[in-house]
């Protein structure tokens, strides 16, 4: 139990450093009076932020050595909860956007390390 509440907070963690790093290269780039994004560019932060829970998890197992190997179905779950993460809350905002993308993404991750553990 120790191991998954472990392997979860890494990925988190994993997840909100990526996404962090793609608003860093939206708001740089970003014209001087600000606008939202696009919902095309909304949609690239999922794959960013899945890749971040995947490596999360992947780094956490490198550290306890259980080796499961769930960094492809880590990478999958969460990337499919992010992105509709943020098709959902898209409309409300691009900060609400984010939020999806983590809620939703994590929710998913939750989802995954349940239906490993059966």
């Amino acid at each position: 139990m120790l191991t998954v509440l472990l392997r979860v907070v890494g990925a988190l963690a994993g997840a909100i450093l990526m996404f962090a790093l793609w608003m860093m290269g939206v708001l740089i780039r970003m014209p001087k009076p600000p606008v939202p994004p696009s919902l095309a560019l909304t949609l690239t932060a999922p794959v960013l932020t899945a890749l971040g829970f995947a490596l999360g998890i992947h780094v956490v197992e490198r550290l306890t050595r259980p080796r499961t190997g769930s960094v492809q179905g880590t990478l999958l779950w969460t990337l499919v909860g992010g992105e509709l993460g943020a098709l959902l809350m898209y409309p409300f905002g691009g900060m609400m956007a984010g939020f999806g993308i983590i809620g939703f993404g994590a929710a998913a991750l939750v989802g995954h390390q349940w239906y490993r553990r059966r």
